[in-house]
This record gives structure tokens, C-alpha cells and sequence, in this order.
């Protein structure tokens, strides 16, 4: 629920918005929407976005509008949230582990389509057990580690046995396999970004190939991200993507080739981060109202939108800017700046202001912001 001292805003110039706040530029996200359904216009291949990078349901209702096969989350309490939201297709990237939240997915399975990954048979036994109880069917998803490190099975073997046990358990029904390397999303050069990409997608191949060939029927193989699009689009062999950030896009996005020419990214920056300068002690200084508590600093500082300078995080509620571009700022002057992650940014808001032609449209909740559970 959005507070009505926001509402009142709606209708109003940017200028009157308190510092800082989280903006959407109302024109680019329509376009960044735009722009990810004609990559798949003519393609066999289905998107499901990835609502960790929004975090709203009115957002992913947008995404489906234009054509996505359904969502992604990445926790239980986000899927939550979404179906709560009107959304009922819904995938969870993460393992769901534990009786109360196994509970609460079959809960949520009787009221969506749900799938979610596993990656260990004592999850499978739980998983079916939960689903047995609340007399629903729950696609199961295989998780492979196809290099990111973190989550999923080691290899074909170890493929080959879960799978068996997904299709011995009751309230189950294997779907395909998850093969996510998030790390590559952002590595700059191209040729590096595709030699990654493609020797991920070999390994997900593999066991893929390895499961029909034991009689198992997969129907879906599921990865990729906004940074790998192109290369898996041309690629082949992955059924579903899972762009996120191409909604908002961020900094980081901005440094890498998009493609083998060295072009940039086809989707523009419509998260920002409205800031405030609140003090000039000296003439080539500004003290922004911007500190690590109202932008992510996991992949570095945010950079003012107009010129690109990175702004230096001074503690928690502030930041500097320095050098020439100081010097044409003044106190109660405002900013724009792009944050470094627009994910981990977006969780530390509890709203959006949706600006259009230099006025505030509309305020978005982020109505799943916390929801880590």
C-alpha cells in the first residue's frame, strides 16, 4: 500500500519528490518491454522474466502482457507476493527447503502453476510429501551446477538419480533442468561472455541428452539472463530464458559488448536513484542525501545518469561527487544517478515513482521488497 502523503504526489513535477527516492522512467521501461519481445518474436524459444530485478506484480503483469510465458522467482516469499498479485505462472530458481515453507509452496501449488528446482533427493521425499498432503501436483526442476559454483547437481550421474527419484515420488512430475550461471552475465568482453555461456550450455546438453536417452520425457531446459540473450538466442538448446535486469537495466550492463562488434546493450536505463545535494563544503565537492543504505554497492558505486561520473560512497546516508562536475551543483540541487545493481537497489525501497514527460505518473509498491524467506 502506497501512503497517500506519496499519492499526492502523483500528477506533480519531479522537483516536488523527496530525496531520495527510487524512479522509473515510464517511456524506457515500455520500451525495454518492447525490445525483449521482438528478440523472441520470431523465435521457439520463451522468455520468464526474472521478478527478483522489480519485485512487483504490476511489473510482471506488464511482462506477460508482451508476451512472457510466465515468471520467475527467486524465493518462496516472492512467489508468494506475485501470486497474490494476480500472477499465476510462476517458476522458483532456488531450492525450497524445510516442512513450514514445503507447506507453504503446496499451499501456494493450489492456487498457480508452480515449479520449482531441487537438487538432492532428501528435498525430493519432503517435496512429495508436502504435495502429496495438500493433494497437488508440483513440476519439479533439476538444478545443474553448469559452472556458477553455487547450487545444483555436479554432473550426469548424479542428473540421472534424481531424476529417477523425482519420477518415483508422488505429487511430482519432472519438467526439465536449470542450468544458471549468473556470474557471466556481466563479464565485458564478448568472446569471453560466449565461451562461458556455451560451455554451460554443453554440460546442460549432456545431461539433457543423457535423460531421454534413459527414457525420461524433458520438456524443458531453462537458464540464461539478460547479459547471455544474444548468445543463447543464437545458440540453441536452452528452451525458456530468464533475462531480469533488461526491465531496468544498471551500470554495470552499460560496460559490456553486447554483441562480437563491441555494440551496446539494446535495453536503456530506466531505474534511477533521485538524489539531493545537501552540502558544498568546498568548491569542487557536493554531498549527495545518497549513501549505502539507498543504493546497492555490491558491484561498486552508483554513476550520475548524465555523464556517467561514479559517485564515492561517504558512510551510510551519504555520498560525494567530486572534481569539475561539483563545481555545477549547488545545495537543494537534484541528480539522477544509475545504480551499480539494480536488483539489490530496488530492495531497499519500499516504492517506485513512475515518471513520464518530467511528472510523477504513478507510485508502484515494490511489493515484494524483503521478501527473502
Amino acid at each position: 500500500m502506497v501512503p497517500e502523503t506519496h499519492r499526492d504526489l502523483i500528477g506533480r513535477p519531479l522537483s516536488d519528490v523527496p530525496t531520495p527516492a527510487l524512479l522509473v522512467d515510464a517511456v524506457l521501461l515500455e520500451r525495454n518491454l518492447a525490445a525483449m519481445a521482438a528478440h523472441f518474436a520470431d523465435s521457439r524459444v520463451v522468455y520468464r522474466p526474472h521478478t527478483k530485478s522489480h519485485k512487483s506484480p504490476l511489473i510482471a503483469k506488464m511482462q506477460l502482457a508482451h508476451g512472457a510465458r510466465g515468471v520467475c522467482c527467486s524465493k518462496l516469499g516472492e512467489a508468494e507476493v506475485l501470486v497474490s498479485g494476480g500472477v499465476d505462472d510462476i517458476h522458483i530458481t532456488t531450492p525450497v527447503v524445510g516442512i513450514d515453507k514445503l507447506r507453504r509452496l503446496a499451499a501456494l501449488a493450489a492456487r498457480a502453476r508452480l515449479s520449482v528446482v531441487l537438487d538432492n533427493a532428501e528435498n525430493v521425499a519432503e517435496l512429495s510429501n508436502a504435495a502429496s498432503a495438500a493433494s497437488v501436483v508440483i513440476d519439479a526442476v533439476i538444478e545443474m551446477d553448469v559452472g556458477q559454483g553455487r547450487c545444483g547437481v555436479a554432473g550426469v550421474e548424479e542428473t540421472l538419480a534424481l531424476a529417477a527419484a523425482v519420477d518415483a515420488a508422488k505429487g511430482l512430475t519432472l519438467k526439465g533442468i536449470q542450468g544458471y550461471q549468473g556470474k557471466l552475465q556481466s563479464v565485458t568482453r564478448f568472446s569471453d561472455r560466449r565461451k562461458g555461456v556455451r560451455a554451460a550450455l554443453d554440460k546442460l546438453l549432456a545431461a539433457a541428452h543423457a535423460l531421454e536417452q534413459h527414457g525420461f520425457q524433458i520438456a524443458l531446459l531453462t537458464g540464461g539472463g539478460t547479459g547471455s540473450l544474444p548468445i543463447d538466442l543464437a545458440s540453441g538448446g536452452l528452451t525458456e530464458l530468464q533475462p531480469g535486469s533488461y526491465v531496468f537495466m544498471d551500470s554495470s550492463y552499460r560496460q559490456i559488448d553486447w554483441n562480437a562488434d563491441g555494440g551496446r546493450t539494446p535495453f536503456a536505463n530506466a531505474l534511477s536513484v533521485l538524489a539531493g545535494v545537501v552540502s558544498r563544503p568546498l568548491s569542487d565537492r557536493a554531498v549527495l542525501d545518497v549513501g549505502w543504505k539507498a543504493a546497492s554497492s555490491d558491484s561498486g558505486p552508483p554513476v550520475l545518469k548524465e555523464g556517467g561520473y561514479a559517485v564515492e560512497f561517504a558512510g551510510d546516508e551519504h555520498s560525494l561527487v567530486r572534481g569539475e562536475i561539483a563545481s555545477t551543483l549547488r545545495v537543494g540541487s537534484r541528480v539522477e544517478l544509475i545504480p551499480s545493481h539494480c536488483d539489490t537497489t530496488v530492495n531497499l525501497y519500499d516504492r517506485y515513482h513512475v515518471i513520464r514527460d518530467g511528472a510523477v505518473e504513478a507510485i508502484w509498491p515494490v511489493a515484494a521488497r524483503g521478501r527473502t524467506d
